[in-house]
């Protein structure tokens, strides 16, 4: 077993992404193709633009009767520590230095190259030639090119019939050989406008007879190097960008991207690292993982290393905590924890934000001004509620989130599916989400890069895990259910409260029942909401804060739901709400109930804060008493809308 995956290029033999019939037809057009010819391979940083030209190389340079003699030329390395001018010399003496040795040129033919070079560079690279070489320019300008360098040909024309000669010269040394294949790699990690000049520079010197030349640079880095010349890119002068790649590059290849197969990718690479194992590979966490990494890193092959070695380090960490507890939620959450990651890598914003309000389905006016998010216009607002990743409130809260970036805002329906699918995979497990996110978030924190300064909370005057573990045995009364890992209480005649949580650190989730305990029993219906309980201090006073929802699709084996627009439901849906909100009379407050009844995947929304002046009072027999009676009211209320359930197979 290994502990990481290595963020290099593939070699020739590897295609664990899928690239080899790519990289076939593309050997296959080079092998017949007649020269001069540039190929730019196109794709952002990462993509695998390299291994694709390793595999070129394998075939077309390396592998016995190949048909080139090869140089390769990392652009970025000969830039390291340089100035532009220093660099772009520095890359063209090295592909013609490599050219040389092909050719075995002499001392003497060295020299005089060196000379076209010098009236090829001009006066700006005296310094440069001196540097190097101990070379004094001015005094062997004229030796180097004769008497007449002045009425001479051009420099660049002089350079290239010098490189031309010695193109020539390799070739009739290595018998059998078609030409030279130039592969410049790395021009997207140099300044753009020097990848540039060193487009023009191959299009005006090497534009040479038995040369091709593939270049791993993409369009984007060409429009950035051309804004100093034309501006900003505009639908105006967009031809002008196009018009000047198009002038040096007779070939674009796009990287094969979304082609990639990452399923085998991911479940390989994270059962190398240990992460996964045997009893894993399965259908339903392949097509899970494959999900998160689509609509967060996507098929890039360098983020998605970065992804899995972050992921094994965790898995090391998690190996060394000392209870059984942390292990088995780890086993049970590998799909979630690496959703987590997932955003972390691709959108560290939202993970600090998750990290700071790991409950993220209860995002509301406190998340609002936390993050100080931009308002919503009504026309937006409208737009949005008619999105099925934006039509809930909390859901929204993370669309003015991502408003406040560009990227974020471009990719915000990208991690509304990420977020709903981590609700609903701990809905299912009945766990709630906010201390699930919480523990998660906090074994993954470890490998976060904080891309703003951390938004720092007031300081708890108590521990919320032992103040809701408490509430939970004194206010609510549940006790242990025998020979099961779940809670449960009988509220009033008929109305039962359960909880199946494992474990309680930020929220306690509850289940209400109306006619049974619990969903295991064998009634067909019963289960009428889904209240969770938060505790926290707002700096004047301890608050108990209740929400909910009114599930009217549930159970889902059973029943598609209320059709809450149906005109025989109105009156009784009127009456149910309205003594849903006075069930909390006895508390003194009135709860906020969801007014787009229906809209929002046919269930009813609730939430309401009690305020306490100490943590004595959350506990209290009185106050037990009054919550208990709320909440049988609250199962009351909703009871009658039961019978309008319409059954899957009605």
């Amino acid at each position: 077993m290994k502990s990481n995956v290595v963020d290099q290029p593939a070699k020739a033999e590897g295609d664990r992404l899928n690239m080899k019939a790519y990289a076939a037809a593309l050997t296959d057009f080079v092998k017949e193709a007649e020269a001069p010819l540039t190929i730019a391979l196109q794709g952002e940083w990462g993509s695998g633009k390299t291994s694709l030209m390793n595999s070129l190389k394998a075939s077309l340079v390396d592998a016995p009767d190949a048909p080139y003699l090869g140089i390769w030329i990392n652009t970025w390395q000969y830039a390291l520590m340089s100035n532009p001018e220093e660099a772009i010399l520095n890359i063209l003496m090295g592909i013609s230095g490599q050219v040389s040795v092909f050719a075995k040129t002499s001392a003497e033919d060295r020299k005089r190259f060196l000379g076209k070079l010098a009236t090829f560079a001009g006066s700006a690279c005296s310094q440069f030639f001196t540097k190097q070489f101990g070379i004094d320019f001015k005094k062997n300008i004229e030796e180097w090119n004769g008497p007449d360098a002045e009425t001479a040909k051009s420099g660049v024309e002089n350079l290239k019939s010098e490189l031309a000669a010695a193109v020539k010269k390799a070739l009739e040394n290595a018998k059998g050989k078609r030409g030279f294949l130039f592969f410049i790699d790395d021009l997207d990690r140099i300044d753009p406008p020097v990848a540039v000049q060193i487009l023009e520079l191959l299009k005006n010197v090497f534009d040479l007879e038995n040369c091709i030349f593939i270049l791993a640079i993409d369009y984007g880095v060409v429009v950035k190097g051309l804004k100093p010349k034309f501006g900003a890119m505009t639908p105006e002068n967009e031809r002008e960008f196009r018009s000047f790649f198009d002038k040096i590059i007779q070939l674009p290849f796009a990287m094969p991207v979304n082609s990639y197969k990452i399923d085998d990718f991911l479940m390989d690479s994270l059962t190398d690292i240990g992460y996964l194992d045997d009893k894993d590979k399965d259908d339903k966490l392949r097509e899970a993982l494959t999900f998160y990494s689509q609509h967060s890193v996507g098929k890039n092959p360098r983020s998605l290393k970065r992804l899995i070695n972050y992921l094994s380090l965790i898995r090391l960490l998690i190996e060394r905590t000392p209870t059984q507890e942390d292990d088995d939620d780890f086993k049970t959450w590998k799909d979630v924890l690496f959703a987590l990651v997932s955003l972390q890598v691709q959108y560290p914003k939202v993970y600090e934000a998750l990290l700071a309000d790991p409950d993220f389905p209860a995002w509301s006016e406190a998340f609002e001004q936390k993050w100080r998010l931009p308002a919503l216009k009504e026309d937006e607002k409208g737009k949005l509620e008619k999105m099925e990743e934006f039509d809930e409130p909390w859901e929204q809260m993370l669309f003015r989130f991502c408003r406040r970036d560009t990227f974020l805002e471009a990719r915000a329906i990208n991690i509304s599916r990420i977020l709903n699918r981590i609700k609903a995979r701990i809905a299912d497990a009945k766990q709630p989400v906010g201390d699930t996110v919480e523990w998660l978030s906090r074994l993954s924190a470890v490998t976060s890069v904080k891309s703003e300064p951390e938004q720092t909370a007031a300081p708890e005057e108590f521990n919320r895990s032992e103040t809701l573990k408490e509430f939970r045995w004194h206010t609510l009364g549940l006790r242990p259910i025998p020979g099961k890992k779940g809670w449960e209480t009988l509220l009033s005649d008929g109305c039962y409260l359960s909880s199946w949580q494992a474990r309680v650190q930020t929220n306690l989730l509850c289940e209400l029942w109306a006619g049974k305990k619990t969903y295991n029993d064998k009634a067909d219906d019963g289960f009428l909401t889904e209240p969770h309980f938060h505790v926290c201090h707002d700096g004047k006073s301890f608050q108990l804060k209740i929400g909910g929802e009114f599930w009217g699709n549930w159970p889902k084996e059973k029943y598609r739901g209320i059709d809450f627009s149906s005109e025989s439901i109105q009156a009784d849906l009127a009456a149910a709400v309205n003594a849903f909100c006075a069930a909390w009379a006895p508390l003194g407050i009135t709860p906020a109930v969801d007014k787009n009844i229906g809209h929002w995947k046919e269930d009813i929304w609730y939430h309401a804060s009690i305020p306490f002046k100490n943590l004595d009072d959350l506990v209290s027999d009185d106050f037990s008493r009054k919550l208990r009676t709320c909440l049988s009211a609250v199962a009351a209320a909703f009871a009658s809308l039961l019978k309008y359930r319409i059954p899957v197979d009605s």
